[in-house]
């Protein structure tokens, strides 16, 4: 019956424990569930017998079984509050369950050998978890130390218990006195009366109240927060303890001990809510799925920890916070009491505050460089800082107790009086600026700011006074002034309803008003009156923005002067926080001359585009008149090759026959004319490819261009055909020009060819020429002309005409209007360069439908004409020919030509020595030991040119002639194309007639003394 009582005993804390975790849902309470509802099974087979009688086998073997892991269960418990080694929870669990497996499978009784195995086995585990409770009970301080010390105590007994339970009969009612005292010993640990629990918890909670009493006062509001979270640690045996307090401005401040990453942190009051709503169980902060609060997750993370418990505090609206890395057991009462206490703590903290602010005050007012100075309200020094010390010179003990009126200077000790009566009065004296004496005798100025202090009812203390030296800031003041005013920009500031409050000498030269005039006004008549809505809307919104940057961004506007006259302007603003309030800064300067170079910069550039567009547009064209130009000369030089090729070939088919029948040689004749003619038009169509690029051989003289057209009108009748009309009007009074006569006869005939071409169904030719003056006016748009006496040959068609697109670009070098291959654009192109090659011009009018008209003025000479000079023999005519006599040497690179040119020169009686090419020339020229009378030389070739050539022999045979011969010479030609003095050529292709004329007049212009032999060795 005893022990059915001792069973119930551990029902009662059974279901003590049930209804504790029905409130709080602790998941460290079912396992202290399971402890004593294994103990309390006892009771089963006890009421079956008081029933029933005798209960089954089953039963009492289910019983046995509960009762053998109760260690167990004691044990895991054990290791939820404190770290216990794996390798033990897992042992205790293995050995319970093999001695509830003996209980079932064996038959009792059990061998008494097996029977102490089990008590021995359950007794050991009982005393390791006894040890460790024990050992926890230390760590603790309050109800929770006395509570696990019991539970030790009782896990202890229960374990005798075991060890006794299969002695003999005689030891039973020991057994159950152990067991009883057991029973009591958890009866007191996990239910003991609520009394007994609080007895408990105030000794080791007043203990730290205490200690905080007795701190020093100079403690700060922190260092006894942490004193009290320290003591709070050593009764709880947290791991780590905070308190959360309220801040003035509802945000909760972090205070941890031992100190974390969180201190000083500060939380929204939200957060604590969150936090007190849990207030009634631990928090496992890392599992997640529970959703924590997020500042127990964050406690939890600084502090190591995982089980987070607060408890609020009445007092000032704070908690306590009990972190641990481990659960806790009988916690509650020591946390609800250290919670309570926590309000004596922040009574404690606020009075360190307090403290602290009034020794901050003090420290702020003594190392102010202000000097703050108390006096009573009849002026006596109560109060000096260093400020004043510094500012002075005085020492605190030289100053208190005598009156204020000493730190004036002579003379002006009633200004201290009629301070004291203004501020008497209720009134502040605000940065009044005086004078006032140092204890060395010298005087500074100070801005004085003086003002009356009360207490809490009201009646006057005294008088609060700051001095503060203004000396270097008057000095700065007028730095600034000069600064400003040697300023390069205008410089204004201005308040922010736009009035002007400041300006410079320059702001007064560059808007002509003076500073009387413009102080006061508003910045609006600085603007021009279109603009200034537009301004003024700008203004307001920099001053909405005026405190969160600087200044305004550089910007072009424009500015009115005081005689309405407008200019561009570049204003930056900045903002100055001045005593007066915000003003702005306004930098104005002049931009006039930049706003013109930057719009001539404009205009130059634009016209640079535009000179590149044109020079691009007119590279494409000549791209595209390329092709045309090719395919031109192709078609003319192909044709001139088909003539040449098929009379050749004829005339080899009749040179073939050993006797040619007369019919035959007489048509050989026929078409060796036709080759003839083929070849003069393959060197006309070479002199115009030279013509236009200016490689031509120019032969200038004065001469009548009536002369010239005369010459030419027949050759240009039988061009021209008989369905069109030719007719020439000719100045008798033309006055002379210099110009090459046989460039201006190729001038006639293209523009003849091209009024022909004009004209497929007939029409008119008109050529006049006539005297014209050209002044400035007429010169104006052409700046290659001079103003003076011109010849103008005027060339008229009644042709189709041009339409104005075509007109425009009618001298463009291969520009051409005629099918692909018809023709190569160099027609007018030709007659626009020589004309200008000449010192002239050329312009061209033509109308679709009527005909064009092209002018040619060419300036006029006051030379004499060739046709009027002195009469006689011309110079350099050439007397009848005679057998020659004379030694030629022929220099040429071409071996064709140069064969045919020897055979030539042989067949008329020139002994001739053939070189190919500068080198072998100058080797017969110094083996040669007889006279040489000529070079006959080639201008273009390899290795050596035709002039160094000449330079080189004229060398060795000082005073011979030379006749140059090419069909490109430009290497020996001046700048304007004419040949030097001196130096004559036979241009190529020419005939043998051509050739030999050229020769002999070049032999007979040489004196015979000039020509002398140099013999070899001479």
């Amino acid at each position: 019956m005893t022990l059915a009582w001792i069973a119930a005993v551990y029902l009662l804390v059974f279901l003590w424990v049930s209804g504790s975790y029905l409130r709080h849902r602790d998941p460290l309470l079912i396992d202290v569930m399971l402890i004593f509802g294994a103990v309390s099974m006892n009771l089963v087979p006890s009421l079956i017998r008081l029933l029933w009688g005798e209960p089954p086998e089953a039963v009492l073997a289910l019983s046995d079984a509960l009762v053998l892991g109760q260690p167990f269960f004691t044990l895991h418990l054990v290791s939820r509050l404190r770290r216990v080694p794996p390798w033990a929870v897992w042992g205790a669990a293995l050995a319970s369950a093999a001695c509830v497996a003996a209980v079932f499978v064996l038959t009792p009784p059990l061998p008494a050998a097996t029977g102490w195995l089990i008590v021995s086995v359950m007794f050991g585990v009982e005393a390791v978890a006894a040890a460790l409770l024990a050992s926890e009970a230390r760590r603790r301080g309050g109800a929770a130390r006395t509570r696990l010390g019991f539970a030790a105590a009782g896990t202890a007994l229960f374990g005798v218990v075991f060890l006794t339970a299969g002695a003999h009969e005689r030891l039973r009612t020991v057994l159950l006195t152990l067991a009883g005292v057991s029973a009591l010993m958890y009866l007191l640990a996990f239910a003991p009366p609520r009394s007994l629990r609080r007895l408990w918890s105030w000794g080791a909670a007043y203990a730290v109240i205490r200690a905080l009493v007795t701190m020093p006062a100079d403690h700060s509001a922190e260092q006894t927060w942490r004193r009290y979270c320290e003591g709070a640690r050593g009764v709880l045996g947290a791991d780590a303890v905070a308190v959360l307090v309220p801040g003035k401005d509802g945000a909760v401040r972090v205070i941890s001990e031992p100190r974390s990453a969180l201190d000083d942190e500060s939380y929204p009051a939200g957060e604590l809510d969150a936090l007190l709503r849990q207030a009634a169980c631990t928090i496992d902060a890392l599992a997640g799925w529970t959703r924590p609060p997020r500042l127990a997750v964050d406690l939890a993370h600084a502090t190591g920890t995982r089980f987070v418990r607060a408890a609020p505090r009445a007092v000032d609206g704070g908690a306590l916070v009990m972190l641990r890395r481990y659960r806790t057991l009988f916690a509650d009462d020591d946390v609800t009491l250290f919670s309570e206490l926590g309000g004596q703590a922040a009574v404690l903290a606020d009075r360190a505050e307090v403290l602290e602010e009034q020794q901050r005050l003090v420290t702020l007012v003594e190392s102010s460089d202000d000097a703050i100075i108390g006096k009573t309200p009849d002026g006596i020094v109560t109060s000096w800082n260093g400020g004043a010390r510094q500012l002075y010179g005085y020492a605190a003990e030289e100053v208190i107790g005598r009156h204020a009126a000493m730190l004036f200077p002579a003379g002006q000790e009633q200004t201290e009086t009629r301070i004291l009566e203004r501020v008497g009065r209720g009134e502040r004296i605000i940065q009044y600026e005086t004078e006032q004496r140092r204890k060395d005798g010298g005087t500074t100025t100070v801005s004085l700011t003086s003002s009356l202090v009360r207490d809490v009812a009201g009646n006057p203390l005294g008088v609060a006074c700051v001095a503060r030296d203004i000396s270097e800031r008057l000095r700065a003041e007028a730095m600034f002034r000069g600064l400003l005013e040697a300023a390069p920009d205008a410089m204004l500031g201005v308040t922010e309803d736009g009035r002007i409050t400041l300006i410079n000498r320059e702001a007064e030269r560059m808007f002509g008003y003076p500073r009387d005039e413009l102080l006061g006004q508003s910045i609006g008549i600085l603007v021009p009156p279109r603009a200034r809505p537009r301004d003024f809307q700008r203004w307001r919104d920099y001053f909405l923005r005026a405190r969160r940057r600087p200044g305004g961004p550089g910007k072009t506007l424009h500015a009115v002067c005081k005689d309405g006259v407008e200019f561009p302007v570049e204003v930056n603003l900045s903002t100055l926080e001045t005593d007066e309030g915000v003003t702005v800064c306004v930098a104005v300067r002049d931009v006039t001359d930049r706003v013109q170079a930057q719009a001539e910069r404009e205009r130059l550039a634009a016209q640079a585009e535009r000179d590149a567009a044109e020079r691009r547009l007119q590279h494409t064209r000549r791209l595209e008149s390329l092709g045309q130009l090719a395919g031109g000369v192709a078609h003319d030089f192909n044709n001139i090759l088909a003539v040449i090729a098929s009379y050749t070939e004829l005339l080899l088919e009749t040179l073939s026959e050993p006797v040619p029948a007369p019919a035959d040689l007489a048509a050989a004749r026929t078409d060796l004319g036709q080759i003839s003619r083929a070849t003069e038009r393959a060197t006309r169509l070479t002199k115009q490819l030279l013509a236009f690029g200016r490689r031509e051989i120019t032969n200038a003289q004065v001469l009548i261009l009536n002369h010239v057209v005369g010459d030419v009108e027949q050759m240009l009748r039988r061009t021209l055909g008989e369905h069109i009309h030719l007719i020439t009007h000719l100045d008798r009074d033309l006055w002379p020009t210099f110009v090459d006569p046989g460039q201006f006869e190729q001038i006639l005939v293209n523009l003849a060819v091209n009024a022909r071409d004009a004209m497929p169904s007939g029409g008119t030719l008109s050529i006049d020429t006539a005297n014209t003056r050209l002044d400035d006016a007429d010169v104006a748009e052409q700046p290659s002309l001079e103003p003076g006496r011109y010849v103008r040959v005027r060339v008229s068609d009644t042709g189709c005409g041009m339409p104005p697109e075509v007109a425009e670009r009618a001298f463009e070098p291969f520009f051409t209007t005629k099918p692909q291959g018809a023709g190569t654009g160099l027609g007018l192109a030709t007659v626009y360069g020589i004309a200008t090659a000449a010192g002239g011009h050329v312009r061209i009018l033509s109308e679709p439908g009527i005909g064009t008209t092209v002018t040619i003025v060419l300036p006029a000479s006051d030379a004499e004409p060739v046709a009027a000079r002195a009469e006689g023999p011309a110079a350099g005519t050439v007397p009848a020919p005679e057998a020659p006599r004379e030694t030629i040497l022929l220099v040429e690179d071409e071996d064709a030509l140069r064969e045919a040119t020897g055979r030539t020169l042989t067949r008329a009686g020139y002994r001739v020595l053939v070189a190919n090419g500068g080198p072998a020339a100058l080797r017969l020229v110094e083996e040669h030991s007889g006279p040489i009378d000529l070079l006959l030389t080639d201008v273009l070739m390899p290795v050596m040119m035709g002039n160094e050539v000449a330079a080189r022999v004229g060398a060795l045979r000082p005073g011979i002639a030379v006749l140059y011969m090419s069909g490109y010479a430009q290497p020996v030609l001046t700048e304007n194309g004419t040949l030097p003095a001196g130096v004559e050529i036979v241009e190529k292709p020419f005939t043998r007639d051509a050739l030999l004329e050229r020769v002999r007049a070049r032999l007979h212009r040489i004196r015979p003394q000039e020509r002398t032999a140099v013999q070899p060795g001479a």
